[in-house]
């Protein structure tokens, strides 16, 4: 039975659709334009036009129709159907293609779940699963080791669990050094010198945190059963890829299949929900030895290409950066390797099969050289025909035009279709059987689970002349800033090959600044020459008693600075500006005919220099200030790099930000974080001649510190203070469900668990954009209170304005609020040395 994929642009097809809903009509020539499925649940547009047949037939939402002589359509790489003269329609009974059967009926049970849907109200991409986990008896272990070994204990623990789990039937995972649970008992053996020991029941609760992430990790491997390993590969459960591709190239150079990304979330009352995420992973099938033919590459070329281990024909994994051609070939004797070849070196390993060993030996490529540890200078060495290009979008956009265009527009995934998506994987899903449950294939909506309003975001943002809008962009026009800074000096510093250019930008610039309130009180202006670092130095050394200097850069991907013949002043003027403690904005000369840059720029030079673009009219609750807090860690040593806070008055304004970095020989832990916090409560005694009533600080990402310590020093004070984590990844989508199909909902959309300190936040959305404008669904930040009393739906709603203060987001809203954002951009700047370290911040140089 015909499909969307045997489309072909303008020739007739016979094909069975489902009428879903009617679109927009771009155009006044369109009579009728509808959203339609095929039997295989392919989602695409049917238009009808005013001069073709069936212009005024009455089609029935939900009802299957018989297509004659629809004719095809091709955009963009995109296939939908057109109407034609001979359009011809029968209504039909529910297809069912023997070839798609399981499909087509997995189609159709979601369509009867969203009968189910309420219409108008939201819905997060989150599932439910039919059995409470409030208590749940598990057999706990005991390990010992009656011999030595190498590794590391919890290592260990982690290796001998999954050991457990590939040659048993139960779920099984670690609850600490040398003890594991299982959801069965165990009757396996452990590989010498281990043995298991000590097995008892233990009951697991839902409200105990400990508990509660064990709980998580044995339904993470519970669910991993339920994946059809047929039709999907599973890592980990969140990566799950489909073994098919769904978007493939001409060219066969690339292709990409869809990637779900299961999370598990157990509430305190024990009620389990799994939030499905999806994206489209971009496989390459591009070797090396086909890259440098392909783009005719020299040496300096490759250099710190992305590269990866081609999956079927190398038996060990492995990813790095090619650093160019070796000296040596693949049959010559190498010292490294006991001046064997690496061809007799990969015999004795077994990396590749006979057939490939002997094809390379014949041919004797060249190797080349990887960098597989970034912080490392050692290279190794591989063969070309046995790497393949990593699949980075700019590699892509490179070497397959096509197939990024239909990779690009597939990521961003529009709310109908992805949730629709979602629901099907769930649907086809197995049982939970090791816990005697199912995943519910229904998104969640408002429930005794999950309370969810909308934030009343009207009139509550602040500007000139005390006048209030709903949105920044409408405040600016109407009535220009809300507080200009106490002197604006602006100091120009431009290059003298992009004079003309910068003339044209300087003039709407300063059209900008008069037009919302804010002309400079005085201007100055230099220009200097694109060299090295020490003739920036000395330009930036130059500028003294102004309050802002705007600079003219190159981009960063200059030929000039690439190439070495000029050092990037970019840096330079931050650091030496910086040490003046002399607030800077860079513009970039390929951004100088940008109008959203323009606007950005003109708040930024007033942000700056010490002014206020609006404020929040009214904050909820009784908070006295924020404080945004990012505690950074090498991911790859685990140790303490610095802390930065930010702090953030009730109405929106930045108030004071301090971070401090790693020392040579200095340990970080909680007391660094409990010295910024002392610190910036000190300044706010200072400024407002009174201790804070309630602080509020926002955690970038998850608070691993110890929540007690960070509190102790605030004991006996009269301050509440409620931490909260603010995490930006692995939180659902949102979208509301409107006239039978998912629409881009209002930003400000709450979700607040009924039981349990934590809740969803939408702060993107409508009306900033909708379907129409192709950025996706919006994703929801996930808000976690750590410590405090006040109620989370206040929490939450303080999250949304504070996303709403943004100094450039007068256009469009930003995902996080300005507590944390600016706080990873001030540690930013510290580490890059544009910010002098350890010392208090006034205003916003870091942006």
């Amino acid at each position: 039975m015909p499909t969307q994929s045997d489309i072909e642009d303008g020739e007739r097809i016979d094909i069975q659709v489902k009428v879903l809903s009617e679109l927009d009509r771009p155009s006044e020539k369109m009579a009728k334009r509808l959203r339609v499925r095929d039997t295989d649940g392919n989602e695409f547009p049917l238009t009808i036009w005013k001069n073709n047949a069936l212009c005024d037939f009455a089609w029935e939402r939900g009802r299957w129709y018989e297509l004659e002589n629809a004719r095809g359509n091709e955009f963009r790489g995109e296939k939908s159907l057109n109407g034609s003269s001979r359009l011809h329609a029968d209504p039909v009974d529910n297809p069912i293609d023997s070839d798609r059967s399981q499909q087509s009926t997995t189609a159709e049970s979601t369509d009867k779940q969203f009968d189910s849907l309420e219409d108008g109200l939201p819905y997060l991409s989150l599932f439910p699963i039919d059995r409470e986990f409030e208590t749940v008896d598990v057999y706990e272990y005991r390990i010992e080791a009656d011999g030595p070994f190498d590794d590391d204990p919890m290592d260990a623990t982690y290796t001998l669990a999954a050991y457990l789990r590939s040659c048993s039937d139960a779920a099984v995972t670690h609850a600490g050094i040398f003890s594991v649970i299982a959801t069965n008992r165990l009757t396996n053996a452990l590989p010498d010198p281990f043995e298991l020991t000590d097995e008892s029941r233990v009951t697991l609760r839902a409200d105990d945190e400990t508990d509660n992430e064990c709980l998580v990790r044995l339904l993470q491997q519970v669910f991993k059963t339920a994946v059809d390993d047929e039709t999907y590969e599973t890592g980990r459960v969140d990566r799950i890829r489909t073994q098919d591709p769904v978007i493939t190239g001409q060219d066969g150079l690339f292709e990409a299949c869809l990637a779900y990304t299961a999370r598990l979330e157990i509430l305190p009352s024990g009620k389990a929900f799994v939030g499905i995420d999806i994206s489209y992973h971009a496989r390459s099938q591009v070797t090396v030895d086909k890259y440098v033919d392909r783009i005719n590459a020299s040496v300096d070329e490759l250099i710190d290409t992305p590269v990866e281990h081609d999956p079927e024909r190398y038996e060990k994994s492995g990813s790095g950066r090619l650093k160019g051609f070796a000296d040596v070939t693949f049959t010559d004797p190498v010292d490294d390797f006991g001046n064997q070849s690496l061809a007799d070196w990969y015999e004795q390993k077994g990396r590749i099969s006979d057939d490939m060993l002997e094809r390379l030996r014949s041919e004797d490529p060249q190797l080349v050289e990887i960098q597989y540890n970034p912080n490392s200078d050692e290279t190794n060495l591989h063969v070309p025909q046995l790497l393949r290009v990593a699949p980075r979008k700019e590699i892509v956009k490179k070497l397959a035009p096509t197939f990024h265009r239909k990779w690009d527009r597939a990521a961003k995934m529009l709310p109908d279709d992805r949730f629709r998506k979602a629901t099907r994987f769930v649907a086809r899903l197995d049982s939970l059987s090791e816990v005697d449950a199912q995943i519910e294939p229904n998104p969640v909506g408002p429930n005794i689970s999950f309370m969810s309003t909308e934030v009343d975001r009207s009139d509550n943002l602040r500007f000139g002349d005390d006048q209030t809008t709903t949105l920044p962009n409408n405040g600016l026009k109407r009535y220009g800033i809300y507080r200009r800074p106490s002197s604006l000096h602006l100091h120009y510093l431009v290059p003298e090959r992009y004079t003309d250019e910068f003339a044209s930008f300087r003039e709407q610039l300063e059209r900008q600044l008069a037009t919302i309130g804010c002309s400079p009180d005085d201007i100055s202006y230099d220009e200097y020459g694109l060299g090295n670092a020490i003739n920036y130095n000395t330009t930036a050394a130059a500028v003294d008693d102004v309050d802002i200097v705007l600079a003219v850069v190159p981009a960063p991907d200059n030929d000039f600075i690439r190439n070495g013949t000029i050092d990037d002043p970019y840096p330079e003027f931050k650091k030496s500006l910086g040490k003046q403690t002399i607030p800077s904005q860079m513009v970039r000369e390929d951004n100088l005919d940008d109008r959203w840059i323009l606007r950005n720029t003109a708040l930024g030079v007033i942000a700056g220099a010490g002014g206020v673009p609006w404020r929040v009219d009214e904050m909820p609750g009784d908070v006295d200030c924020f404080v945004g807090l990012d505690a950074t860690r090498d991911p790859e040593t685990g140790q303490f790099l610095g802390a930065s806070a930010n702090v953030v008055l009730s109405d929106g304004t930045v108030f004071v930000s301090k971070t401090q970095s790693l020392q040579s020989g200095e340990t970080f832990d909680e007391n660094a974080i409990v010295d910024v916090l002392k610190d910036v409560h000190r300044e706010f005694v200072r400024e407002e001649g009174k201790s804070p009533n309630n602080i509020v600080i926002h955690r970038d990402g998850r608070l691993f510190e110890d929540v007690d310590t960070i509190l102790e020093p605030f004991d006996e004070t009269d301050i509440d203070i409620d931490i909260l984590d603010v995490r930006k990844s692995g939180a659902p989508r949102a979208a509301v469900y409107q006239d039978d199909q998912f629409q881009v909902d209002h930003k400000g959309r709450l979700f607040v668990a009924q039981s349990g300190d934590y809740g969803f936040l939408t702060t993107t959305g409508r009306p900033e954009f909708d379907e129409d404008d192709g950025l996706g669904t919006p994703r929801s930040l996930r808000i976690v209170r750590r410590a405090g009393e006040t109620p989370m739906r206040t929490l939450l709603e303080q999250v949304y304005w504070l996303s709403e203060s943004h100094v450039g987001s007068a256009q469009r809203s930003t995902r996080l609020p300005i507590t944390t954002y600016y706080a990873d951009r001030c540690a930013e700047h510290a580490r890059e040395g544009y910010l002098v370290n350890g010392e208090l911040i006034r205003g916003v140089p870091y942006l």
